[in-house]
């Protein structure tokens, strides 16, 4: 990008760029995260099983002390629209949570993230705390 014009306009930006984001909403998401002050600890977080099988890969994660996570899922209309697919994340988002590797997780549509700034961090804030 060196020597483009506008590229000195956005030399600054260059550390957020993360190429394990999925989706434009999801690095929408993070980045309103970073903006916000509580970036997310981790992308595409690995939820094992205590006994270390897998159940599932999460979007944004946040690390919680005891050591489980807040998780924050960006649901895109093109993937998770469907009664199927809307059937099947419903299934995953049980495991995951009966697994005791996740406290808290939160499903963001690109409505939410468009028509409620801070959707993600107001959540996961109510339930940091709780």
């Amino acid at each position: 990008m060196r020597g483009r014009r506008g590229a000195a306009s956005i030399d600054t930006w260059w550390h957020l760029v993360d190429g394990r984001a999925e989706s434009p909403l999801e690095s929408f998401a993070r980045l309103e995260c970073v903006d916000l002050g509580i970036p997310p600890h981790e992308l595409q977080v690995v939820v094992r099983t205590p006994g270390g099988a897998f159940v599932g890969r999460c979007d944004l994660g946040w690390r919680l002390r005891d050591g489980r996570w807040l998780i924050a899922e960006v649901d895109g209309r093109e993937w998770h629209s469907s009664a199927a697919a809307q059937a099947k994340d419903q299934l995953r988002q049980d495991a995951l949570l009966r697994s005791g590797a996740v406290a808290w997780l939160g499903r963001f549509t690109a409505h939410d993230l468009s028509d409620l700034p801070g959707a993600v961090q107001d959540a996961r804030r109510r339930h940091e705390s709780a």
